[in-house]
């Protein structure tokens, strides 16, 4: 059996006494270490190189010459050599080593270095992070090397993202085995700062739109033997997006949320939102069959900002809220409009009112939800805002570019999801097959034969406009039943 020897030599070092401490003598035993760690692991890296080159298959590569690679690790920067080979029959250059070890052709860091600089990175700005790797590893660093290697790997997890959709619009992916009772989903959008924003005067044009979604099974215990109140969410998912328009955004949403908690197979389902219009209109497409929820957060916030300074008249419409007593809700603040000589406060109760019959399903729902033990009320988004997007993006004087804010955007997203480890050791390399179960469409030539030679009926299924019109199965019945998808 083949194996490499890892040899430490043993190091000697004299110092003097005098004002030592014991800062000084643990810099330089720490010194110490990453100088032998780096010569046992070029001496580790040539060894194996030379253990392939004897067990390489022969007469079909050719031994060309040796060459030198640069590689960041935790132990510092290393510069190993290893053999070039050439494929006889093809020609193409080849590094037993670099796909022994799964070195991809332009990597210049481990996965491993690559991975502590995206953790560091999500939590803190990325000078802080260039400051932390520099302490903790006794290497310079650059801050914008580490915002570039966050940027590529935010990239590759949005890839893989938009592949693992499209199996999931093929129905290409296996259901879990144990069914939840009941399935929450919650969306929400917040905006951050956008880079060189100008004399924009628009919001849209200053800011980026991001967009949240959050898909849960219920709330547990946060600890055993705990306060019963600090509660968490069960089987959590986050899906966050910058570049999708809002369409895109709940499409793929609840794309996640069915291949994660099989929403659509459930009758107790709930889509929680702030009362925008794009969410409560996207729920008939995108999450059909859910009861749409109000965020009480939300509500009662415009309600402060509707009546500001008016603490008893607001206790009283709160009051009538809770008690799902919406006529009347609605009768009080016709009186208050008349009632008011202001202008400002006349126009802000106006956009109340309006908001409360727009939203006047989900806030019944809502209410009764909070009145009901068994069923949790919306409002869960909000933290998570906080802790995924707030906390990171919203720093005094920051402001992003899309591609920056979406690439340490999915970054947090999948270390709050608790796949972080997965991403780097299972999912990162691993290949995506889609299985695409339509053929290529016919040409309008190719159309007018078939059609020469059998019936064309046009007709339209019942499905296509009932309750289960968002559901995966029903998009995939529009694409077979489309003429010019026959074959």
């Amino acid at each position: 059996m083949n194996t490499i020897t890892l040899e430490f030599k043993p190091v000697k070092l004299k110092m003097s006494v005098k004002n030592l401490t014991l800062e000084t003598l643990e810099e330089a035993i720490f010194d110490i270490r990453q100088e032998i760690g780096k010569v046992a692991f070029v001496n580790a890296l040539k060894e194996y190189d030379e253990v392939l080159a004897k067990n390489r298959a022969r007469g079909t590569l050719k031994n060309i010459r040796k060459k030198t690679k640069y590689l960041q690790t935790r132990v510092g920067d290393i510069q190993y050599s290893r053999t070039l080979y050439k494929e006889k029959t093809t020609g193409k250059p080849k590094y037993l080593l670099d796909e022994a070890l799964g070195i991809d052709k332009n990597q210049r860091m481990s996965l491993r270095m690559l991975e502590i600089m995206g953790l560091l990175a999500s939590v803190g700005p990325y000078r802080g992070a260039e400051e932390q790797l520099s302490r903790l590893l006794g290497v310079p660093w650059s801050h914008e090397a580490i915002r570039q290697n966050v940027i590529r790997e935010g990239k590759r997890i949005e890839e893989r993202e938009a592949k693992e959709h499209q199996k999931i619009r093929e129905l290409d992916y296996q259901l879990p085995s144990d069914l939840p009772e009941v399935v929450y989903n919650e969306t929400d959008a917040t905006y951050i700062r956008r880079q060189n924003k100008g004399k924009k005067k628009c919001r849209k044009q200053r800011h980026l739109e991001v967009k949240l979604g959050v898909g849960y099974t219920g709330k547990e215990a946060r600890y055993n033997g705990g306060k019963k109140k600090s509660r968490k969410l069960s089987q959590r998912v986050v899906y966050a997006d910058i570049k999708a328009s809002r369409n895109e955004f709940l499409d793929r949403f609840s794309c996640i949320s069915e291949k994660e908690l099989v929403y659509r197979q459930l009758r107790k389902l709930t889509l929680g939102g702030d009362g925008d219009p794009w969410i409560r209109e996207g729920r008939e497409q995108y999450f059909t069959r859910s009861t749409y929820l109000l965020c009480p957060f939300h509500l009662f916030r415009n309600l402060r900002r509707a009546l500001p300074g008016k603490k008893k008249s607001q206790q009283r419409l709160k009051r009538l809220f809770e008690e799902n007593k919406i006529d009347k809700v609605l009768s009080r603040l016709k009186r208050m409009i008349k009632m008011i000589r202001s202008r400002n406060l006349k126009k802000k109760l106006v956009e109340f009112y309006g908001y409360i019959r727009n939203n006047r399903e989900g806030i019944e729902a809502s209410m009764r939800a909070r009145m009901d033990k068994n069923t949790e009320s919306a409002g869960a988004v909000e933290p998570n805002i906080d802790k995924l997007i707030a906390h990171r993006f919203k720093g005094r004087g920051m402001s992003w570019s899309e591609q920056g804010a979406q690439s340490l955007l999915k970054i947090r997203q999948t270390i709050i999801n608790g796949r972080w480890e997965n991403w780097w050791y299972k999912e990162r390399d691993k290949k995506i097959e889609i299985k695409a179960i339509f053929k290529e469409p016919l040409t309008a030539k190719d159309m007018i034969k078939r059609r020469e030679i059998m019936p064309y009926v046009e007709a339209e299924l019942p499905c296509y406009r009932g309750p289960d019109q968002g559901k995966p199965w029903v998009g995939v019945l529009h694409e077979l039943t489309r003429a010019r998808q026959f074959s």
